[in-house]
């Protein structure tokens, strides 16, 4: 109990100097172009405990495995934490989380969805707001400042992207984060076959 107490303090710690730091506009964006695949690998590993130890069946579809796009890779890994962990924090078993993403010329969307308690349509403009709670009797039982979510929007808006939200109570939540897309592996893939 201590440890798992230390942790969530620690988090909340380090939600709080965040958002210090981007309000402050105290934040650097390393701004390169980033194998989407990579990251998600890099990241589901994190959650996955968690989801199982809720008896909550992760489905990752993922999408195109080429697609690549213009973000800071630490940033990015940062805000797919976020929505997962919030994604697994309001899900019961037996639910599920699911990751995927879909992309055009331009545009990459990777979609976060959950079949957990859902957001009151009244409160789904104001969640990317800072220190909201969904619902407060929530808080007793899933620990959180309501950061997580305003932090990860402006991360997102930090790359070039946007972060939205839709949701039915009692079903679930879909958050989108859209980024802009990169051309590298194209470009890599035209100088190799070029040279070939």
């Amino acid at each position: 109990r201590i440890r798992r107490s230390q942790q969530q303090l620690l988090s909340l710690i380090n939600d709080l100097l965040n958002f210090s730091k981007l309000e402050a506009g105290h934040v650097h964006y390393d701004m390169t172009d980033v194998a989407l695949r990579a990251v998600v690998d890099d990241v589901v590993p994190l959650l996955r405990p968690q989801m199982t130890s809720k008896g909550l069946t992760f489905d990752a579809h993922h999408g195109d495995p080429d697609v690549w796009v213009v973000a800071d890779r630490d940033k990015l890994q940062q805000v797919l934490v976020n929505l997962l962990g919030n994604a697994t924090k309001f899900t019961e078993s037996p639910g599920q989380v699911a990751l995927d993403w879909d992309a055009d010329a331009d545009v990459v969307r990777i979609r976060i969805q959950d079949t957990g308690i859902g957001i009151p349509s009244q409160r789904l403009a104001q969640i990317f707001e800072p220190f909201v709670q969904v619902d407060p009797r929530l808080v007793r039982t899933r620990n959180g400042a309501g950061l997580g979510l305003a932090i990860s929007r402006d991360l997102a808006r930090g790359m070039g992207g946007d972060l939205t939200a839709q949701s039915t109570m009692g079903r679930g939540s879909t958050l989108t984060l859209t980024l802009q897309r990169s051309h590298a592996a194209s470009l890599r893939n035209g100088l190799t076959h070029g040279t070939a």
